[in-house]
């Protein structure tokens, strides 16, 4: 807070000052106050033109409020100062899905993995793609990666299950919503769809102990 009030004053006494109002946008952020974040940004990245962090920090926020529109157009900025940028092309790639562009979601995301095939945040999302589109034997592929490279993330491990269980993977599914409930067992639905899965496989005992945790 004090260091906001600070950033503040110094932003009255000299509006242009681009990289005040950049920290002004991080502190907001941290904060989760949005609103004030996107304001902030707005204003670095009218001084500083040609910082892709500025630029990309401004399209998450944007889509932190909802504002799909304008971060797509942040995030095509910022990926137009560097291409080569896997954070950014994986966050446009989001942005894109969400915006009902699969294509064009896809081929960030994958084009996010070539450029960093170590993380396994970048082809979960990459899965998530996949699945929206339908593709289910390469979403399986991307969570499967991902759990490889991450494999005590319980979403990973979740999603990958999905996958499993719309291709009617049962015993596979199970095991994925096993290994994602006892890394988080506070999530719901995974214990909800863990007693489906055991239902279809006709292990009721199983099915009942995880509707019961549901």
């Amino acid at each position: 807070d004090d260091a906001i009030k600070k950033l503040e004053d110094a932003v009255a006494a000299n509006p242009k000052h681009g990289m005040a109002w950049s920290s002004l946008g991080n502190l907001y952020k941290g904060k989760q106050d949005i609103p004030k974040a996107v304001k902030a940004y707005e204003m670095a990245t009218a001084v500083i033109k040609k910082d892709k962090n500025l630029w990309e920090n401004l399209g998450m926020a944007y889509y932190r409020n909802k504002q799909l529109d304008q971060a797509l157009g942040a995030l095509k900025t910022a990926a137009e100062i560097d291409p080569k940028d896997a954070q950014i092309r994986s966050n446009l790639g989001t942005v894109k899905r969400q915006k009902g562009d699969a294509a064009g979601a896809i081929a960030d995301l994958e084009m996010a993995v070539k450029l960093k095939p170590t993380d396994g945040g970048y082809f979960n999302n990459l899965g998530v793609a996949y699945r929206h589109a339908k593709r289910n034997d390469d979403a399986v592929k991307a969570f499967q990666k991902a759990v490889e490279l991450a494999p005590n993330d319980p979403g990973f491990h979740f999603n990958l299950a999905t996958v499993y269980r719309r291709k009617e993977m049962f015993e596979e599914a199970a095991g994925e919503y096993e290994k994602s409930v006892g890394l988080d067992p506070g999530n719901a639905d995974a214990w909800f769809d863990l007693g489906f899965v055991h239902k279809q496989l006709r292990n009721n005992d199983k099915a009942i102990a995880a509707f019961q945790k549901y």
